[in-house]
Parts: structure tokens; C-alpha cells; sequence
């Protein structure tokens, strides 16, 4: 096995010269050599949001709380609220969900020892999904001990060196009483190079990705299943939905040589999720996902 870069947490944090120019070898290469300072900027969930403000072309969910230690105001929170830290994802990550009527594309089954892949936790009435208790203090508990770690990949250089750390509690999104699905954009050089569309994502992920027009992209051997995608996106979005969808990342992204924009969209308007500059911490993608961005990625000679 090829030696682990500096930093490196996983198997395939190796560079591999025989793929220099795939996708994720480019992603290794940017943890490596890259020093953007718009790269922890972006991936910061809290301070990330004044730049995207500063564009005015896309929504922001409601920021109700930001703070640098834990000190929730439990009574004074909506009944709907995600609360996360700026610099974790996953499981740091509580959906709060105590509105009067559940939301209705979560599988609530009582399965304590159950281990999800996504690990976010949606909580309704003090107990996640699977059944477990998740008391005020244990979410308290849990957030304190996630603001006090390191982030779990060194080598993401952008990622690793957030500060200040703290804890925000954002409005939740839904569609029709639904959690929406993810959007999310790859960004070559200010133009888009592919859209990422993934469902199912609490209960049976699958994830496609489409050319700029709406078509979907082939791939030989995908990363996750495609069971639950279209063939095409315009008809989900509308010619322009996909138009906005476009104009909205490429201008949030048009500092940088790539990026991908996260977007939510509910009730028929587009939301900022996030930046990510480290996509799946450099896992190697399908054949065909590889060549393509890579290709875009260099074609002006990054």
C-alpha cells in the first residue's frame, strides 16, 4: 500500500502518479500543496455565510443562535432547528424536530443498536430515529465534546483549520413537511462541470450526477446507488430552475478554482447549504466522474 500523505486519516490519502491527473488525486494535491485562505473561510459553516451574502444571489436559512462555547437557550428555540458545530459534520449534527406533525420522510423503527452511515440524528421528543434518548445535556454533552477535537482529517487543510470553533442553531428547511434533497453543484474555474443530486439520504441514499443541461451522466462503477434518480433533472427543477440553479453557484464560487456549492431547495426557492473543498475527503469517484473532473479541473492548468 502507497505511503499516507501527511495528515492522511484513510486508505486512499496516497498519491499515486499513475492518476495524476483523476479528480481525487487533484483533491490530494490541494490538501497538500494548497493554501488558499478562501479554503477555511468556505468551509467554515458560520463564517461562510457573510460570503455568500455578499454575492445576494441566494437564499440563507435563519441563523438562531452562534456561539463559541455550549450555551443553548432551550426555551427560547423553534420547534424546528438544526444545530451543529462550524467546523464538524455528521455526528455533530442534531435535526430537531418537535413541530406538531412529524416530518414525513423520516423512518422512525425502534433499532438501538443501529450504526447509520450519515449519522445525523433527528430528534422528536428527546429520541432520535432509531429509538435512542438524546436528553438536552446528552446533545450538550456531545456538542462540547466535538468543539474540544481536532478536525478527524488533518490533511483537509482548509477543513482542519477553522477558528474560531463553536456551535450554531439554524432554521430547518422542509418541502411539503419533508426534509429536501441535496444539491450539489462541482464548480471547475467559475463554470459548472457537473451536478451532484443525491435522495433518500435518511432512509436509502442514491446519488446521480448531471451535465449542466440536465442529462445524467453514465458511470460504470458509482460510488452509490442510482436506483431512486432521473434520467434527467429539468423536469424536477424546470428549465429555470436548473437556469438559476447555475447562475447561483457559479457566481458563489467564481473565487476559486473549484469548489462544490451545496444547495437546498424548498418551497420553490434556492438555499445555501455549504462549501466543500474536500469531496468525501478525496475518495476516488466513478471511472467516468474521475476522468470528467479532472479534465475540468486542469484545463486551465491548475
Amino acid at each position: 500500500m502507497a505511503e499516507l500523505l501527511p495528515g492522511g486519516v484513510h486508505p486512499w490519502h496516497a498519491l499515486d502518479e499513475s492518476k495524476a491527473g483523476h479528480y481525487s488525486q487533484l483533491l490530494l494535491k490541494r490538501c497538500v500543496e494548497d493554501r488558499n485562505p478562501l479554503l477555511p473561510l468556505m468551509e467554515d459553516k458560520h463564517r461562510s455565510r457573510a460570503l455568500v451574502e455578499s454575492k445576494n444571489v441566494c437564499h440563507l436559512t435563519e441563523l438562531h443562535h452562534w456561539s463559541e462555547d455550549v450555551s443553548i437557550d432551550w426555551d427560547n428555540l423553534p420547534d424546528r432547528c438544526v444545530i451543529k458545530t462550524n467546523h464538524w459534520s455528521g455526528d455533530a449534527l442534531f435535526i430537531m424536530d418537535n413541530g406538531p406533525v412529524p416530518l414525513a420522510n423520516v423512518s422512525r423503527k425502534l433499532r438501538l443498536f443501529s450504526r447509520r452511515a450519515h449519522r445525523y440524528r433527528v430528534i422528536r421528543n428527546g429520541r432520535d430515529q432509531d429509538g435512542k434518548p438524546w436528553p438536552k445535556w446528552r446533545i450538550e454533552r456531545s456538542l462540547r465534546w466535538c468543539l474540544r477535537q481536532d478536525f478527524p482529517a488533518p490533511l483537509e487543510w482548509g477543513a482542519a483549520n477553522i477558528q474560531p470553533r463553536g456551535v450554531m442553531i439554524e432554521e430547518l428547511l422542509t418541502d411539503n413537511n419533508r426534509l429536501p434533497n441535496d444539491w450539489k453543484v462541482h464548480v471547475f474555474h467559475g463554470k459548472v462541470g457537473f451536478i451532484q443530486y443525491d435522495t433518500g439520504r435518511m432512509t436509502n441514499h442514491s446519488q446521480s450526477i448531471y451535465t449542466p443541461g440536465g442529462q445524467r451522466i453514465h458511470q460504470t462503477n458509482p460510488r452509490w446507488s442510482e436506483e431512486n434518480t432521473p434520467a434527467e433533472i429539468v423536469s424536477l427543477l424546470g428549465k429555470d430552475g436548473l437556469t438559476e440553479l447555475v447562475n447561483i453557484v457559479e457566481r458563489l464560487a467564481e473565487d476559486i478554482d473549484y469548489t462544490r456549492v451545496d444547495l437546498f431547495r424548498a418551497d420553490g426557492r434556492w438555499y445555501f447549504g455549504e462549501f466543500t473543498n474536500y469531496h468525501n475527503s478525496c475518495h476516488p469517484q466513478s471511472i467516468e466522474w474521475e476522468s470528467l473532473a479532472g479534465r475540468l479541473w486542469l484545463k486551465d492548468g491548475v
